[in-house]
């Protein structure tokens, strides 16, 4: 290299600084790539909400449902036969005070419908569309109608019946849905809907 070349490279006017713009434009392709990478994975999903987990005596407080679980028994003869005398079987009943905290009358199926168990140490679980054989009202020590008309607290017996390969269930966990008063999918006119999960109550399955 010659002397001319570096005195000409010593003379050569300095690099200037970037500029706002090439700031901000260099940020906002760094926001660009982490928003692009984080919305496949889920990164940016605001974090499920934690279920809370309750006991046996315990209220949890819905739109539609005010309920305080307060016994789940296993039973091997039909708490609830519908026609004759109680036949031998497998069975779980559910018994909950129950409250209606809205303004239309409910019935004990619209609560069946938003709870669900899970067995231990099967892990199965049970719905009332799928084992339920019975739902209704106790007063004055038997069943009434399965109405529950609000501000009127209530007694209601669910019994599910628990399939024969399974063993004999010690605990389970019931968890109660929420319902929501809202218009439909195809139609604007509100009904009650399933909401959000409210809690999940550990029972212990008593004999």
């Amino acid at each position: 290299m010659t002397s001319r070349e570096l005195v000409l490279r010593r003379d050569a006017p300095p690099r200037k600084a970037p500029g706002p713009w090439m700031v901000v434009t260099a940020l906002l392709f760094v926001l660009g790539t982490v928003l692009a990478l984080a919305w496949p994975a889920g990164g940016l999903e605001e974090a499920p909400q934690e279920i809370a987990h309750r006991r046996l005596g315990e209220t949890t407080t819905g739109q539609r449902f005010a309920i305080t679980p307060q016994k789940l028994a296993y039973v091997e003869v039909d708490p609830a036969p519908m026609f004759g005398d109680p036949k031998p079987g497998r069975f779980l009943a559910l018994e909950l005070r129950v409250e209606n905290v809205s303004r239309e009358t409910a019935t004990a199926q619209d609560l069946a419908q938003r709870l669900s168990l899970v067995l231990s140490p099967s892990g199965a679980g049970l719905t009332w569309f799928k084992n339920g054989t019975a739902k209704f009202v106790v007063r004055d020590g038997g069943s009434d109608r399965d109405q529950l008309q609000p501000g009127l607290p209530e007694r209601v017996m669910i019994v599910y019946r628990v399939p024969v390969p399974l063993p004999d269930p010690t605990h389970a966990t019931v968890t109660f849905e929420d319902s929501e008063y809202r218009g439909g999918f195809q139609s604007s006119l509100s009904q009650w809907w399933a909401g959000e999960k409210l809690a999940v109550y550990d029972l212990e399955v008593a004999r």
